[in-house]
């Protein structure tokens, strides 16, 4: 066998995938249901190129709606094989964008860092470069268990609202660690101590 034939994708029946996937795009769901959705039909095929085939299907589809590139298909996969047996996970990471989850889902290894992260983007409201940056500096690791409470983030005041009479400079911030006060509602950032 030539090494020209290495690359040639064999013909499969993608027939009922594609009607799984017109069927959920159609279905107005909402955008983390229908990537988490997406991510379980191609997780289902046994083929390597299942994301590909459904990205090309897509967007030759439904030209005007973006978000189905390959490499955004195999986030969905991914998305999809990181919570399919964690439904509290699942539950909290439907609730943060999926530029937010692409990031924690690419740079966080373990169910226990996914959490902390997403529970902190609910919490702080973090972009994706602020929560890249977190991770890059590996905030969780220096922190106590803070982000753990059955309050959710809707019920805690916007950033915007919180007083910034005692917040240190962004210099200063990204060399402090988080501290956690005798509240574990309210954070503040602290100076690392100097020995």
């Amino acid at each position: 066998m030539g090494g020209s034939d290495v690359n040639v994708r064999k013909p499969t029946d993608y027939t009922d995938f594609y009607r799984g996937l017109d069927a959920l795009v159609t279905a107005a769901l909402p955008q983390m249901e229908l990537y988490y959705e997406i991510g379980k039909l191609i997780s289902a095929r046994p083929e390597k190129g299942a994301a590909v085939a459904a990205a090309e299907h897509l967007t030759g589809t439904y030209p005007d709606v973006s978000g189905f590139s390959p490499r955004n298909l195999r986030r969905m996969r991914k998305f999809y094989r990181a919570y399919a047996n964690s439904p509290e996970i699942k539950a909290q990471a439907m609730l943060i964008g999926w530029t937010q989850n692409a990031v924690i889902l690419e740079n966080c290894v373990t169910d226990e860092d996914r959490t902390w992260y997403i529970s902190a983007v609910r919490r702080f409201h973090w972009s994706k470069t602020e929560l890249m940056e977190k991770i890059t500096e590996g905030t969780h690791e220096d922190t106590t268990p803070l982000l753990y409470s059955a309050e959710t983030a809707e019920e805690k005041p916007p950033l915007s609202m919180i007083d910034a009479s005692n917040a240190v400079t962004s210099k200063a911030r990204s060399q402090a660690n988080f501290s956690r006060l005798a509240d574990p509602d309210v954070i503040h950032w602290t100076k690392p101590e100097v020995q």
